[in-house]
C-alpha cells in the first residue's frame, strides 16, 4: 500500500508515466473505507449480514478509475483528494442512492469537488463507479477540445442526468479502461486520454438534474444528519424518540417519515445500527478493553441482546471481529 501510494505520488508529480492498478477486497466497512486510496472515508454499515467488498482502482498520471462493490447498505462520509474532480456513477439496476439531500435517480452522475466531504447513502448491494481527475489538466483539456470552462460547466452541476443508454456505455467504457490497464504494454498516455474523452462526452451529452423542488426531501435528510451526531456526541446516553422530538423541533410521525425514507430504517433500527458500528470500530482499534466494557461504553447494557444485535448486523460475534485483527 505504501509503495502503491508513493508511486500514484510520483505519477502525479509527471514523472515517468506509469498505470498503476489493484484489486482490494475487505469483510469490513471501515476497511472497505481504506481500500480506496488517497480519499478522505468514513463508512456505516447499514444493512444486516456478513460484510463483502471490493475495490479495483487504477492510477495513471492525471486521474484515478474505480469500480467499488459492497453487498451492504452503506452510508459513506467522503472527500477525495485535493484539487480534483470527482465523478461517481451509481450502476443503474442497482436501485435508489443518495448523495446528502438528493435521492440519485437511475440516469445520474454525480460531481463533486475533491478535498469537500460529501455524504452517499448506497443501495443494500451495489456498484459504484468512479472517476477522479486532476483538476487543472482536465480543464485545460477541456478548454483545448471544446472551447468549454470547467468552473463554468459545473456551476450548480452536482448531479447530472444520462439517458440509459449513455450511461450504460459509459459504465462499459470505465470497465474496459481498467481491464486494458492489465494488457502488457499497455500506454498509460493513451489511458489517460481516453479518459479525459470519456469525461467531454458526459458533460457535452449530459443534462444538469433538475433541482429537487420537494422541500421536504432536504428537510428529512437533515433530520437523519442531526440524528447521527446526536448518537455520536453522546456515546453512553442513546437519545430517546421523544428525546430527538424535542431537540429536533418536530413529531414522532415526522422523524419516523424521516428516517424511513433516507435509510429504508426505523429511527431506532438507525440509531442503534450507527451505535453498533462504533463499537466495531472501537473492537478492532482497541485490543485492551472487554467487549463489555466497549460495549457499555456506548450504551449497550443488556450484554447478551447487544452480542445478538450485533450478530445480527455484522454475521459475527463481537469476539470474532477481534481474532481477525
Amino acid at each position: 500500500m505504501d509503495q502503491f501510494v508513493r508511486d500514484r505520488g510520483d505519477a502525479r508529480k509527471d514523472s515517468a508515466p506509469r498505470a498503476l492498478r489493484r484489486v482490494s477486497r475487505a469483510r469490513d466497512a471501515d476497511e472497505h473505507a481504506l481500500n480506496l486510496s488517497q480519499w478522505d472515508q468514513r463508512y456505516d454499515q447499514l444493512s444486516a449480514g456478513a460484510f463483502e467488498g471490493e475495490v479495483m482502482e487504477l492510477w495513471l498520471p492525471k486521474s484515478q478509475i474505480f469500480v467499488e462493490r459492497a453487498n451492504r447498505q452503506l452510508r459513506q462520509s467522503c472527500a477525495a483528494w485535493k484539487d480534483s474532480v470527482w465523478f461517481g456513477i451509481p450502476a443503474a439496476e442497482d436501485g435508489m442512492m443518495w448523495m446528502g439531500s438528493k435521492p440519485l435517480a437511475a440516469d445520474a452522475v454525480c460531481v463533486r469537488d475533491g478535498g469537500v466531504e460529501f455524504d452517499l447513502l448506497t443501495a443494500p448491494d451495489f456498484d459504484l463507479y468512479g472517476i477522479v481527475v486532476d483538476r487543472p489538466a482536465f480543464a485545460s483539456h477541456l478548454e483545448e477540445t471544446t472551447r468549454l470552462d470547467l468552473d463554468r460547466v459545473l456551476q450548480q452541476r452536482d448531479v447530472i442526468s444520462l439517458v440509459p443508454a449513455r450511461k450504460h456505455r459509459l459504465c462499459a467504457a470505465l470497465s474496459n479502461i481498467l481491464l486494458d490497464a492489465e494488457a502488457a504494454g499497455d500506454d498509460p498516455a493513451l489511458l489517460q486520454a481516453r479518459v479525459f474523452d470519456v469525461l467531454v462526452e458526459v458533460l457535452q451529452q449530459g443534462k444538469s438534474s433538475a433541482p429537487v423542488a420537494r422541500r421536504c426531501v432536504s428537510a428529512r435528510q437533515q433530520i437523519v444528519s442531526r440524528i447521527r451526531s446526536q448518537v455520536l456526541a453522546s456515546p453512553g446516553d442513546a437519545p430517546s424518540i421523544p428525546d430527538l422530538c424535542r431537540d429536533l423541533h418536530v413529531s414522532r410521525r415526522t422523524l419516523q417519515n424521516s428516517v424511513e425514507e433516507v435509510t429504508g430504517q426505523s429511527p431506532l433500527s438507525f440509531i442503534r445500527s450507527l451505535r453498533l458500528n462504533e463499537v466495531r470500530r472501537a473492537l478492532k482499534q482497541d485490543h485492551r478493553s472487554a467487549i463489555s466494557a466497549v460495549a457499555y461504553s456506548w450504551g449497550f447494557t443488556h450484554l447478551s441482546q447487544f452480542a445478538k444485535d450485533y450478530r445480527q448486523l455484522f454475521g459475527e460475534l463481537p469476539s470474532e471481529a477481534r481474532q481477525e485483527h
